[in-house]
């Protein structure tokens, strides 16, 4: 079988619900679930705002470090690429999202993420980050626009993780990230990408 229709029959046995579908995600002994966001999710993910530092919140959402309002986030959880990451007992702890970005080229799509304080640089970003760009990739994104706050350059090397990125320094600075076909292999429900995630640097989140 050719690369090619390798690539193409991998496509082919991944729907909307199997990147969607939960898995488990191993930090430091704890066990974490990555699935998709549902409107159920929405006081959770408030909740987890309300714990958030103005800086993590800033980095998410460049507006002087506020939450955003309750119908932002219940329009977050609601989006088809929307996903969660919750505690053993149940509690938000993560989440990240693609959204079309009607302000670039076709198949381009803002992703973005927020991790609680008190679980960062443990790997979850890095992690929710791949399956997310996979996700999406698998979906019909081809690039990623991410819009960073003060954490530029950790975003930048986790972006270029996932696909070669560029740093665009106009007024409003981001990053445009091209989604290669290997980016798929980041589905931790389907590429076993879940199985564990180890302490890593502090600049990793």
């Amino acid at each position: 079988m050719t690369t090619r229709a390798h690539t193409l029959r991998t496509r082919s046995l991944v729907s909307a619900d199997d990147v969607r579908s939960p898995w488990m995600l191993y930090v430091d002994g704890t066990i974490l679930t990555v699935r998709g966001a549902t409107p159920q999710d929405l006081p959770g993910v408030a909740l987890m705002h309300s714990r958030c530092s103005a800086k993590t919140l800033l980095d998410r959402y460049r507006a002087g470090g506020r939450p955003p309002a309750v119908l932002i986030l219940d329009k977050h959880v609601r989006e088809p690429l929307s996903f969660v990451v919750t505690s053993d007992d149940g509690r938000v702890v993560a989440t990240s999202m693609v959204s079309p970005d009607a302000t670039h080229t076709i198949g381009s799509g803002e992703i973005a993420m927020i991790v609680e304080d008190q679980w960062q640089q443990l790997g979850i970003g890095r992690s929710l980050l791949r399956h997310t760009a996979a996700a999406a990739l698998l979906t019909g994104y081809r690039q990623l626009i991410s819009y960073p706050g003060t954490t530029m350059p950790v975003i930048q090397r986790l972006m270029q993780g996932v696909g070669t990125t560029r740093h665009m320094a106009d007024v409003q600075r981001h990053l445009h990230t091209s989604l290669p076909e290997s980016a798929r292999h980041g589905l931790g429900n389907i590429s076993g990408h879940g199985i564990a995630a180890r302490r890593v640097g502090a600049a990793l989140g």
